[in-house]
């Protein structure tokens, strides 16, 4: 049975040491994932980690327990270094390296911490052949924040020492977290250190065959290779493997469910032509609305639909930006489509002029690939579905990934196009919130079943229940029955209407629209709040626009200006008034003319006719002031509701909490919005493009710009 001894360290008795972040953290998930594995692990942690509870492990529990010479044993070490330069260099002693336990004394490191030295006499006499030894901490360099290290006594380097690397023994295997020069750091943002994100990355990933076990050798290049990878080479790691018996294998855990390392959201389309890609590009700018930076990655490569889409609208070339086609290529057997050409890891800022304007937040691109590499994607796209491999699709996924998160990306959207591949049901299977974008028409329900068929033969434990469905631009009610059933379809399943004219509207770029109204936008956003209920519990709410969110980057005005609110109720009040005079006219009018009529009809001779307008004339204005008098009422009603509007907001303006209540209610909501039904929803649209009027002829100035800087 394989044993495991797991330290980590993050608070120190002393306060002269300083504190570290995630030691702790990397203890208890290495743990995890060792017992996962079938490991028999003994974790010692902060106060439990003291030199005396370490002694009496490595001295004497550990061989207690190791009842074959054949056990795999593995040492783990998360915590500071120390190396000592004080001493006399051309001395016997030379310098020492230690491993602090919690009760360290860094000025008596000899009595009170573990020399290196001492440290291998104990694991040199554990009666197992096979040890391997991880050590994230540092040996070199000055202290520096969410560093692993301290030096005595001066700023050199001392790496691992001679003696460290002398292990007695069969098959022993050590690696640490960083050269002789380097530092090793933690990634506070993730909460784990470096070195430890790259071990729990290759313990959970496994290898592309899928076995379950893993040669040493293997396990540490990887680890060292993984974690050169992600720093960026800051960080090195040592690695030393004994002269003989080293040909011998640890169990791994079971695969976890791959997951990108920010909030996501993936769509893939049942055919091309559903919309999939508008709805990918609507939940970026929706997302990028309350102040996110999205990665939207183009994984469509045979048709880089949402490439060109976002292309166009920010008027903005693909130049020699990296894209997704060459983060495949690197793993294919076809190469580059444009061999020697030098790249930028960049991407591209495709933020659209609207979000800019708000000072919301950005959109990333990594687009799909160039128009003039669609030979060389047509083969990327043939070889990713006959040869891919679940660990390379992730790979791939990785290196995308990597460059968003380098970027300041906070969220991740994935644009999988029709084309249903390896890459495709890797992104589905892996996003929190993943869309079949689906049309209301025959075959359709069809294909979504294969879809998710697909996904759980090729995905181990795919969970079908996790993805939603959208049928998209649905024609009619009676369209939408026909070919997916009844709407009590489950909690997963969301339908959007066709309108024509908003799509279009979307295709131009939204000309006529500001932040908080667009029917389409509109909608989509409540599946999405939905979705995130239904997938992660609201898990990403936060990340998600509130109604609030998306109308405070015009409604914040009407705090700072209350004196408009004022003039715009005295102007409605003004229009009603003249209303009523214009109406009293024209009843006036009205009764005249009808006088006027009966008096004709009631006269016997022409000579008794007492109508005092001749009976054509009276005819024309009765008939004429009946449409002008419904208009005016009509016309009345609508003004005292927007005033009634305005009254409402001059009474909640006078703070932002106020204001923030009064729009919080649900638009199709409100005791006061009775005569129809979107009334509430008009009423604020019709506030909306008077705000946005006002502040485009008179821009708010003074402490009001504080509200949008």
């Amino acid at each position: 049975m394989p044993h495991a001894l797991v330290i980590g360290i993050d608070q120190y008795a002393k306060e002269r040491i300083p504190s570290l972040h995630c030691a702790v953290n990397d203890a208890e998930e290495v743990s995890r994932c060792l017992e996962t594995a079938g490991f028999d692990v003994v974790t010692l942690t902060n106060e439990a980690a003291t030199c005396a509870g370490i002694l009496d492990e490595l001295g004497f529990n550990l061989n207690q327990r190791v009842t074959d010479e054949d056990d795999p044993v593995l040492i783990y070490w998360s915590g500071h270094g120390l190396a000592d330069l004080s001493t006399n260099a051309g001395s016997d002693k030379g310098w020492a390296t230690y491993l602090l336990p919690f009760d360290a004394d860094m000025d008596r490191p000899l009595i009170s911490a573990l020399p290196v030295q001492k440290m291998w006499a104990l694991l040199n006499r554990l009666t197992t052949r096979r040890l391997l030894v991880m050590l994230d901490t540092c040996f070199s360099g000055v202290f520096v924040e969410h560093g692993r290290g301290v030096v005595i006594g001066g700023r050199g380097s001392a790496g691992l020492p001679d003696d460290f690397l002398r292990v007695e023994g069969h098959g022993r295997v050590v690696i640490s977290a960083c050269g002789a020069n380097e530092v090793a750091r933690e990634d506070v943002r993730h909460g784990h250190g470096k070195f430890t994100r790259a071990v729990l990355a290759v313990l959970e990933r496994g290898v592309e065959t899928g076995d379950r076990r893993i040669r040493v050798t293997e396990l540490t290049a990887a680890i060292r290779d993984e974690a050169h990878r992600t720093t960026g080479g800051e960080q090195t790691p040592s690695l030393y493997v004994s002269g003989k018996g080293t040909e011998w294998s640890i169990p791994l855990p079971p695969p976890a469910a791959y997951q990108p390392p920010l909030p996501s959201w993936a769509f893939v389309g049942t055919s091309g032509g559903v919309g999939k890609t508008t709805l990918a590009m609507l939940t970026a700018e929706l997302l990028a609305e309350s102040g996110n930076t999205v990665l939207y990655l183009d994984a469509d490569l045979a048709q880089y639909g949402g490439t060109s889409a976002w292309c166009e609208r920010a008027k903005a070339e693909l130049g020699s930006a990296r894209t997704f086609a060459d983060h495949v290529a690197a793993y294919s057997r076809a190469g580059s489509g444009t061999r020697g050409r030098r790249f930028s890891d960049r991407l591209m800022d495709v933020t659209p002029a609207y979000l800019r304007r708000h000072g919301c937040g950005r959109i990333l691109l990594l687009p799909a690939t160039r128009p003039s590499d669609k030979t060389f994607a047509f083969h990327l796209v043939a070889e990713i579905k006959d040869r891919r491999s679940n660990a390379v699709c992730r790979k791939i996924l990785d290196g995308a990934f990597d460059r968003g998160v380098q970027q300041g990306a906070t969220c991740i959207v994935i644009d999988c196009g029709a084309q249903f591949d390896p890459l495709a049901v890797n992104s589905l299977s892996a996003a929190h919130h993943p869309f079949v974008v689906a049309a209301a028409r025959a075959g359709a329900k069809g294909k979504r079943e294969i879809i998710l068929s697909n996904c759980a033969q090729t995905i181990e434990e795919f969970d079908q229940t996790r993805v939603e469905t959208v049928v998209n631009r649905v024609p009619s009610r009676d369209a939408l029955i026909e070919n997916w059933g009844d709407l009590g379809f489950g909690r997963d399943f969301h339908h959007l209407p066709f309108d024509r004219k908003l799509f279009q509207d979307w295709e131009e770029g939204r000309p006529n629209f500001e932040l908080g109204y667009d029917e389409l936008t509109h909608a989509w956003h409540k599946i999405l709040v939905a979705s995130d209920r239904n997938c992660c519990d609201g898990l990403h709410r936060d990340l998600i626009p509130s109604e609030w969110d998306r109308f405070s980057k015009w409604a914040l005005w009407l705090v700072n200006n209350p004196k408009w609110a004022k003039s715009e109720h005295h102007a409605l009040s003004r229009m009603i008034r003249r209303s009523w005079r214009v109406a009293a006219f024209w009843t006036a009018v009205f009764a005249t003319s009808l006088t006027s009529i009966v008096l004709h009809l009631l006269a016997q001779m022409p000579a008794d006719d007492a109508s005092f307008l001749p009976q054509w004339l009276a005819i024309a204005l009765v008939v004429g002031a009946i449409p002008v008098l419904l208009k005016n009422a009509l016309r009345r009603l609508l003004l005292r509701r927007r005033r009634k509007v305005i009254g409402e907001v001059r009474k909640h303006s006078v703070s932002t909490h106020a204001l923030k209540k009064w729009f919080s209610v649900p638009l199709d909501n409100g005791p006061w919005w009775q005569v129809w039904k979107s009334s509430r929803r008009e009423a604020i649209k019709w506030l909306h493009g008077r705000v946005i009027a006002a502040r485009n002829s008179a821009p708010p100035v003074g402490d009001s710009l504080k509200v949008f800087g």
